[in-house]
């Protein structure tokens, strides 16, 4: 049995969670067939890739602020999660205390 790509895995996980959506957010294939996209609204977010060495990089929609790679896709999820828990947070005013792991 062949591993999903880490890109793909990320792709269902993040859509098999329904408070993604129902917060407004959405995910699907990037563009270019690989890789996750991640809306906000209609407004693109951000995206992931996955790298030659099986890594996932960040890429804010915003590109003056800094990306973020990491080794595996649960590391993704968790950091895609937080990203929006923050941005909603930051639309309600409310400031969340997210610490940097690792």
């Amino acid at each position: 049995m062949k591993c999903a790509a880490p890109d793909a895995e990320l792709l269902r996980q993040l859509a098999d969670i329904p408070e993604v959506r129902l917060s407004g957010f959405s995910v699907r294939e990037g563009l270019a067939g690989t890789g996750v996209t991640v809306l906000k609204g209609r407004n693109y977010f951000g995206s992931w890739r996955a790298t030659v060495q099986g890594e996932l990089v960040w890429t804010f929609a915003d590109l003056s602020e800094p990306g973020r790679t990491v080794a595996s896709v649960d590391e993704a999820l968790r950091y895609t999660l937080l990203l929006i828990l923050a941005s909603i947070a930051k639309t309600h005013n409310i400031r969340p205390k997210i610490t940097r792991t690792g």
